[in-house]
């Protein structure tokens, strides 16, 4: 059995990130290390950045630091984080909540196949795709 798990990385703003996923998904963070934790010898200005965590919410795993220094971290690739929302009432109201600031690519709406779909790329340049499957 498998399980994809995003790993997310950003130039400095990791921890405002992961704040911002907790709340719009109303996640729990199950891990948080900072570079300053780390054996590994890193700069003094990461010192208070992350280099690791982990956000839950429902049965999805987001992984999410601070690039290393010299390495810029590019969120705006061809990557989309696609969501499954089994409510329709929720599905517009986290949507809603990563449009904040970023971009609504393709607004809610409902689709040929029978579902309500979206996509956006937040603040944080990060894309995402949200679809609700109608009921038959």
């Amino acid at each position: 059995m498998f399980h994809l798990v995003p790993y997310l990385h950003f130039n400095g703003n990791a921890e405002e990130v992961l704040n911002f996923y907790k709340d719009t998904f109303g996640g729990e963070i199950i891990m948080l290390n900072r570079y300053g934790d780390s054996p590994m010898k890193s700069d003094e200005s990461l010192k208070n950045k992350i280099i690791y965590s982990r956000l839950k919410f429902g049965d999805n795993i987001i992984m999410i630091s601070d690039s290393f220094n010299g390495q810029l971290a590019n969120t705006g690739g061809n990557i989309q984080l696609s969501v499954e929302v089994d409510d329709s009432n929720k599905i517009k109201d986290v949507f809603n909540n990563l449009a904040e600031g970023g971009n609504i690519t393709m607004p809610l709406a409902k689709q040929f196949w029978g579902a309500t779909f979206g996509m956006l790329q937040d603040k944080f340049s990060v894309n995402w795709m949200f679809n609700h499957e109608e009921k038959k």
